[in-house]
């Protein structure tokens, strides 16, 4: 078989490298929490920290997994590095548990590349600290601030700026062209990272991490699902509340109305059926099947109300609580109204 070589110094052949290690953990989700993988790349030595699940972990499995790991390895070419040092740990514990190594031929790099590529920084809380969520989310956070904030000031982008704000001044539809045709590639783009993204494999994985947390503390795992879901359930009913209609006190009703300034308000209707819900839904120019199918069934027709027109037809729906009468003309709801016997809604 073919020698890999890796550059690790390269951010595409480094990230590689985690995923294939992560991948490896993963098989053995009994022995290790392969989320909590880490590299750290400091003066020729690639170091690799494991956390173990247990600290009275099979020994036969352990050593099957160093064992694949040093296959791995002699697989590999990688530029720069002089040891390979791996080391288990048990969660909460600062001092590994196992802790292995060997030397490997190096390799020099092709040119020269910056000192401080992947080096991990000074200012970088120690390991037991990033080994939480909320630590590992801010250093994230701070990073992507940082990032941000350096695009910002670079000054390739302020260049681009004034560039692109001459362009719009001296051409604006040549402008709006080439931002709709922008936007168009990156929305190719995007559609193609959808199709081409391994769903599967990160749905496993995903699926993976989930059973592996839940066999280190259920119940930890549990009330965690169980807030998430509420928070999830909580934004779900906020937006269906903010993409939907607006809504009346039905209460508030006067027990008979009659509207010819039908406004355009749209309110939700309910289920079919003759009802305060379903009149306060009903709005100016509808037809005559969107009514029925509103109110749940067919309308009589009264007459002619000739207060609105010689064509204009009054149909009207009765049940044991209210009369509703609705005219159309032209076969186009024009004036609703509706008489409420009881006070139940």
């Amino acid at each position: 078989m073919k020698a890999v070589r890796l550059n690790l110094e390269d951010r595409q052949a480094w990230q590689k490298l985690q995923h294939v290690l992560t991948s490896l953990a993963s098989d053995y989700m009994d022995l290790v929490a392969a989320e909590q993988t880490e590299l750290k790349f400091e003066q020729q030595v690639l170091s690799i920290a494991f956390t173990l699940i247990t600290s009275d972990a099979n020994r036969d499995r352990l050593n099957e997994f160093t064992q694949n790991i040093d296959r791995y390895f002699n697989r590999l070419q990688l530029v720069g590095v002089r040891r390979i040092e791996w080391e288990f740990y048990v969660i909460g514990e600062a001092v590994p548990l196992l802790a292995q190594g060997r030397d490997i031929p190096f390799i020099a790099a092709p040119k020269p590349l910056p000192s401080n590529a992947l080096v991990r920084d000074s200012r970088q809380p120690s390991r037991n600290a990033q080994s939480s969520p909320l630590a590992r989310g801010k250093f994230k956070a701070g990073n992507l601030v940082r990032r941000f904030r350096g695009w910002l000031v670079s000054p390739k982008t302020i260049q681009a700026a004034r560039t692109a704000s001459r362009l719009t001044i001296r051409d604006p539809k040549g402008a709006l062209a080439a931002i709709g045709t922008s936007a168009i590639a990156k929305f190719n783009d995007t559609i193609q990272w959808v199709d081409t993204f391994p769903w599967e494999t990160w749905t496993k994985e995903k699926a993976q991490q989930i059973k592996r947390r839940h066999q280190r503390n259920l119940v930890r795992a549990v009330i965690e699902d169980v807030l998430i879901l509420g928070v999830m359930l909580i934004a779900l009913y906020w937006l269906t509340e903010v993409l939907s209609g607006p809504s009346i006190n039905l209460a508030l009703m006067p027990k008979q109305h009659h509207d010819t300034n039908i406004t355009n308000v749209q309110y939700r209707c309910g289920n079919p059926a003759i009802s305060l819900k379903n009149y306060i839904c009903l709005g100016r120019g509808m037809s005559y099947d969107q009514v029925a199918s509103i109110l749940g069934s067919e309308g009589k027709p009264l007459g002619i109300d000739h207060n609105v027109g010689d064509r204009a037809v009054i149909v009207s729906w009765s049940s044991g609580e209210m009369n509703m009468n609705v005219t159309f003309l032209d076969d186009k709801l024009v004036s609703r109204a509706y008489r409420q016997f009881t006070a139940s809604k």
